[in-house]
């Protein structure tokens, strides 16, 4: 199993681009986001005002999925399950912050930035090469 937790925690820290997925209204919506990760927790900053900030205040289970390639056969990608939790913590903003958020945000002072964290519950190894689900560790 220790094999499977690094290969999953190699594939997060390789593939920041990956699919959040909520739940609105009993029904599934997703967004691609930009991740950050420490360890199995995972970090995304969005804007206070977006769709997907009301949805996960009424409802905070999430999934997301990361390392999936389209047109990219056998390789292996990660699903976690957990909570969202919504901060405006600065210290951890500045810390998260990189030159390309300038594009969507007026600096790392913007008002309106909020940094969704996902505490995992449950993580999966899986592969196009094979379909089952491998269960990661996440003590």
């Amino acid at each position: 199993m220790a094999d499977e937790r690094e290969k999953a925690l190699k594939i997060i820290s390789k593939n920041s681009i990956g699919v959040l997925s909520t739940v609105s209204d009993n029904k599934p919506k997703a967004y691609y986001m930009t991740f950050f990760n420490e360890g199995f927790v995972l970090y995304t900053l969005t804007d206070k005002r977006t769709t997907k900030v009301k949805e996960l205040e009424e409802n905070p289970n999430a999934f997301v999925l990361l390392g999936y390639e389209e047109g990219v056969l056998n390789k292996d990608y990660v699903e976690i399950e957990g909570k969202l939790s919504l901060t405006d913590d600065q210290s951890l903003i500045d810390h998260l912050w990189s030159a390309y958020m300038n594009v969507i945000f007026d600096g790392k002072d913007d008002p309106n930035i909020l940094i969704l964290q996902l505490k995992p519950e449950t993580a999966r190894l899986r592969g196009t090469k094979n379909n089952d689900a491998i269960p990661i560790d996440l003590s």
